[in-house]
């Protein structure tokens, strides 16, 4: 399975410069737990990745106001990405090896969406839900009766 089949083709921006109230509003009308971090400037260089977990635990656990402190003082500096051409093994082992939930999905160097651990565990779930169905059908056949050995003798 490749990541284009099952990561989420947006990725949504964020200055640094914006506070973390700002994040949170942008996070809850997106639906994303995530938002890739920009420099603001001209370029709009991605500089890393901030997360609702990131607000909770860097920022509410030591009390930083939402309205006044900054995405860039919170932030995870640097993003890790993966190919959208990828095999999803091989964002599972990069996710292990860099201790994160999220890649930012690039196509030719440029961002063009995120692969949560969620969006991984429901494609690998569907698959899972799929081959149990085919196993349960077979027993059935089994059971009716209805599957004859190919060698009659």
């Amino acid at each position: 399975m490749k990541v284009e089949d099952v990561f989420t083709p947006r990725a949504v921006h964020i200055p640094q410069s914006r506070t973390l109230q700002d994040a949170a509003i942008q996070m809850r009308d997106q639906h994303v737990g995530a938002l890739v971090v920009t420099d603001g400037m001209a370029d709009d260089r991605l500089i890393g990745i901030v997360t609702d977990r990131d607000m909770v635990l860097k920022a509410a656990a030591i009390g930083a106001s939402p309205i006044g402190t900054l995405v860039g003082e919170i932030m995870t500096a640097g993003v890790v990405t993966i190919d959208r051409e990828d095999d999803v093994g091989d964002a599972m082992q990069a996710m292990s090896s860099h201790g994160v939930r999220r890649l930012a999905v690039t196509d030719r160097g440029v961002v063009v969406g995120m692969l949560s651990l969620d969006d991984v565990i429901d494609a690998l779930g569907r698959d899972w839900t799929l081959l149990t169905r085919i196993l349960h059908s077979e027993q059935q056949r089994e059971r009716s009766g209805s599957v004859q050995s190919p060698l009659h003798l």
